[in-house]
């Protein structure tokens, strides 16, 4: 997507409504920058370090998980001697890239003169690379856990590897090199490491159990499905997504809150879970009396996750019968009073008013309405949308369809008709049966390895995908003009596994990129907009 979203966070609120108190919203990234071709995951790679398959961490007693909870998975490294798959779907544009490049490499002519090495690989290269790998590294830790869960891995073994993982990192960052004459005062403590045949042995008693036991297959199956499924529902893509602000857990010797409760109560809470109100206790410190402690108002907003912050503000008013945003609107000022204010709003109705600045008032912001409409899921447009009703008229009954209202007075041409498409959260999602269908097991030597991988042949209908590619071009390349609303509409609702498949067949009936049609055939805020999806 041509725009990023720069709002963190995780949060966790119902459907309801209320005066905008803001938040610190972290929302999916860009889906996959296209496909490469069909297959999966790739070759077996490694076990990852993934803590967090399953249900996301919620506080303070729960309640209604959100669309914008972001926050489901940790990504966790790789890990060798052990199965694991990436996903990794080039878009046409790279591909041409790649072919010419090691076609270049390959081809470099032969001359008695040294040969010069081949030019180094475009930034769009090595950014689908990184973006390859991080997503690589997520869905081996997914699968991972579910090795965990099942038994068939140990908490220890994981740690150990996650342990020396991050070492030999720490190790390459720092190109720091150990010294013979003071190996006892440099070196880490060390853990034995398990030899290859023991990793081996391992590795083949896994594959041993799993091909007599049909059912926990079944089981290891299911779980991959339905971690896939969430991925899908929390980003629109199979990559897994986390937060910028990931929740706090345990209270360390650094964490200002320790020194406070220890010296105030002489409580010792390292190592204790987080507490709300331990939290607003030090919040209240810090607001109370002459002057405030803005350093205390910076920690805990800003290194406790939307969730929590939501968790602070209900704390807040029961410990002392204030409004917490009041008490910080009362103590601060200027720009910073306004950041900390959005930092406690939620992020459906922080959306909700972004779009109202961007709509009411002198002027358009169309670019905000691009990031917004363009970038988020169904689930979190619908909540937005319900947000905006009490948000851009507060004191005025008003229905769902309020949002569509604005933007049609707002706004105008091609570029209104994408707006009003995109508000409508019904972007076309991809089956779970067809995820079920679509999940395959990974074997070496014809035993299942407890690694799953996705068949994107099963996943995407091809041959409506050509059909569609043939209408693009029809409606660009192949006339006079152009038919803009064929284009709204096969970037409006497809989902984005199909687009890319689209955007593939698209490049070889045009012999054009889709970014460059766009660019060639699209002008304006509607451009933008074609763009933002792609």
């Amino acid at each position: 997507m041509a725009y990023r979203s720069n709002y963190p966070s995780q949060s966790n609120y119902p459907m309801n409504s209320g005066p905008p108190m803001m938040s610190n919203a972290a929302y999916p990234p860009r889906p996959p920058n296209g496909f490469g071709p069909p297959g999966g995951f790739g070759p077996p790679g490694g076990f990852g370090g993934h803590p967090g398959f399953g249900q996301p961490p919620c506080f303070g007693g729960g309640g209604q998980l959100s669309a914008y909870n972001v926050n489901q998975y940790t990504l966790g490294g790789g890990h060798s001697n052990s199965f694991g798959g990436a996903p990794g779907f080039p878009s046409p544009a790279i591909n041409q890239v790649q072919q010419q490049f090691f076609h270049q490499a390959q081809h470099h002519p032969q001359v008695e003169a040294p040969v010069l090495p081949p030019p180094p690989p475009p930034p769009s290269m090595q950014y689908n690379q990184a973006a390859s790998h991080c997503g690589m590294m997520g869905m081996m830790g997914l699968q991972m856990d579910m090795m965990k869960k099942c038994g068939l891995v140990s908490d220890s073994e994981d740690e150990y590897e996650d342990d020396e993982g991050n070492k030999r990192r720490r190790c390459r960052r720092r190109k720091h090199h150990y010294d013979d004459s003071d190996d006892d005062e440099k070196k880490p403590d060390e853990k034995s490491s398990p030899s290859e045949d023991e990793m081996k042995k391992k590795a083949e008693a896994i594959q041993t159990k799993l091909d007599s036991d049909e059912e926990l297959m079944q089981r290891l199956r299911q779980m991959f499905a339905q971690g896939i499924i969430r991925c899908l529902k929390v980003s629109g893509t199979i990559d897994v997504t986390e937060g910028t602000v990931k929740p706090f857990e345990f209270y360390d010797e650094g964490d200002p809150v320790v020194k406070h409760i220890l010296a105030k109560r002489t409580y010792n809470i390292v190592g204790k879970p987080w507490q709300a109100d331990l939290d607003c206790e030090y919040l209240d410190e810090a607001m109370d009396g002459a002057g405030t402690n803005e350093d205390a108002i910076i920690h805990v907003a800003t290194s406790r996750c939307n969730l929590q912050r939501q968790e602070l503000k209900k704390t807040f008013k029961t410990l002392y019968g204030k409004d917490l945003v009041e008490r910080i609107d009362e103590e601060l000022s200027g720009n910073f009073r306004k950041a900390t204010k959005y930092l406690f709003m939620k992020p459906e109705i922080f959306d909700a008013w972004i779009v109202k600045q961007s709509i009411y008032g002198l002027g358009t912001d169309e670019k905000t309405l691009i990031e917004i409409l363009m970038t988020r899921t169904n689930a979190q447009i619908h909540e937005m949308k319900h947000a905006y009703r009490d948000v851009a008229l507060p004191n005025k009954k008003c229905g769902c369809d309020q949002l569509d209202k604005d933007i049609e007075d707002d706004t105008s041409g091609d570029f209104k008709r994408l707006l009003v498409s995109a508000g409508q959260g019904n972007r076309k999602e991809i089956a779970e049966d067809k995820i079920l269908a679509a999940v395959e097991d990974v074997k070496i030597d014809g035993k299942p390895t407890g690694q799953f991988r996705i068949n994107f042949e099963k996943l995407v209908d091809f041959e409506l995908c050509k059909c569609e590619a043939e209408a693009l071009y029809k409606a660009g390349e192949d006339k006079w003009g152009t038919d803009e609303k064929e284009f709204n509409r096969i970037f409006s609702f497809y989902d984005f596994y199909t687009l890319k498949v689209i955007y593939d067949e698209y490049v070889k009936i045009s012999q054009r990129d889709i970014l460059n049609s766009i660019d060639r055939e699209t002008s304006g805020n509607f451009k933008k907009g074609l763009r933002a999806i792609d």
